[in-house]
């Protein structure tokens, strides 16, 4: 395998190929690679470019390289995408990722007030409160925990939501159409009572995100307040001339970009 001028160095394109190797099950999380004379061999190059690639998988944390032992997979971080208004659910198969919800309840309860006072929305009557684990690679990753205002959450009793997707839902039976969200994610600490749920320590990092989603109209259709294990997600977000804005805070002083 030669560099061509113009053309990707060889060190990334086996790099890429050992991530869709990865990506395909072809080397599970905790699995060790094959020794780098061995790989080295495999793609026709040197030693030294085969350990640019491995490099670049370390700085990326596909794998670790562990002195004495080799090279382990680790568990692929999930692409968790800001620039669409899909499902979480749907935008990570979208990134070929298999993914299952499952249900920990659902209920039709008293609005909040902590959330009209805090989204400035008015919740009136009841809403249907569903929380519900994300399942990634077969790994509890997310805790989600969605309101729905009236008049959906009457309307949405009878879905079985560990099979069909909320905004498909919302689409089909009330014509309520996701077409603007607003979402904040800020580092936290795993709180214990949901570290538990997802089998995951109290205290370690972990992601929080807060969304309000509406339709054209401006109608508030859900409120997801969502955990996320943070040592398994990367955020990722593609800036375009127009129609997108992404913020910035420090403490309180919020930056435009």
């Amino acid at each position: 395998m030669r560099d061509v001028p113009g053309r990707t160095p060889k060190y990334l394109v086996i790099r890429d190929d050992l991530i869709r190797r990865i990506r395909n099950g072809e080397f599970a999380p905790g699995d060790a690679l094959p020794g780098q004379r061995h790989l080295s061999d495999e793609y026709g190059v040197s030693l030294m470019t085969l350990r640019q690639a491995l490099d670049e998988l370390c700085d990326q944390g596909v794998v670790e390289q562990l002195p004495g032992r080799g090279t382990y997979v680790r568990a692929l971080p999930v692409p968790y995408s800001m620039g669409n208004l899909r499902s979480l659910a749907d935008d990570l198969r979208a990134h070929g990722i298999e993914v299952r919800t499952r249900v920990l309840s659902r209920e039709i309860v008293p609005a909040p007030a902590d959330l009209t006072r805090r989204f400035r929305i008015p919740l009136d009557g009841p809403v249907l409160k569903l929380e519900r684990i994300r399942v990634v690679r077969g790994t509890p990753l997310i805790h989600q925990l969605s309101y729905l205002p009236q008049p959906f959450a009457d309307s949405l009793g009878d879905v079985d939501f560990e099979r069909q997707e909320l905004y498909a839902v919302l689409a089909e039976r009330a014509g309520a159409v996701a077409a603007q969200a607003e979402e904040t994610i800020a580092p936290v600490l795993m709180p214990e009572e949901i570290g538990g749920l997802l089998g995951l320590p109290a205290g370690q990092p972990a992601m929080r995100s807060e969304r309000i989603t509406r339709d054209a109209d401006g109608r508030t259709l859900v409120v997801d307040f969502a955990v996320l294990a943070g040592n398994s997600v990367v955020i990722m977000n593609t800036r375009e001339a127009s129609g997108h804005q992404l913020s910035y805070a420090m403490g309180d002083d919020p930056l435009s970009a």
